[in-house]
């Protein structure tokens, strides 16, 4: 079965108070109650930025261009006892958009500082690779699930 592919994005600006991401509460689908990243599936003819921008605006209103994206990588999730949940992601991020984060049906978004990261209402993997995206590096990351399909087996880097 071949995995799901998705794009993700992270938005950052800059505060008097310090550097802020743009998470958000899921409201509805998969994760549903947990805070995620903004993204979602890249749709036949669509690139991975494509989606990212088209994602970012369906589910906040905000409005990402493609040339403003910086990609740092994939990060591919395995679910070894559920493999039709398999996930490979693009990662982008950008300090350049347009708009107000609004709530949708989706998703309730939500500027979090970057050293407050709400890492208790996340996926349990997203201790293992979000760092590298907060610190604008690189990343190259295979997560592997225990059979629960939420916490960690592994987290290889490439």
């Amino acid at each position: 079965m071949t995995p799901r592919r998705v794009a993700l994005c992270f938005l950052f600006r800059q505060t008097t108070a310090g550097r802020e991401v743009l998470l958000g509460m899921k409201r509805s689908g998969f994760g549903t109650g947990r805070i995620v990243a903004l993204g979602g599936g890249i749709e036949p003819g669509e690139s991975a930025g494509e989606a990212a921008a088209r994602e970012v605006h369906e589910e906040s209103g905000v409005v990402v261009k493609v040339a403003d994206l910086v990609e740092l990588g994939p990060v591919r999730w395995r679910f070894p006892v559920k493999p039709v949940l398999d996930m490979d992601a693009v990662v982008f991020t950008t300090e350049r958009f347009s708009g107000h984060p609004a709530v949708t049906d989706e998703i309730d978004p939500c500027w979090y500082p970057v050293e407050q990261v709400p890492w208790d209402g996340m996926w349990d993997d997203a201790k293992h690779w979000l760092g590298h995206v907060l610190r604008s590096q690189p990343l190259n990351v295979t997560v592997t699930l225990n059979p629960d399909n939420e916490t960690v087996a592994t987290a290889d880097f490439d």
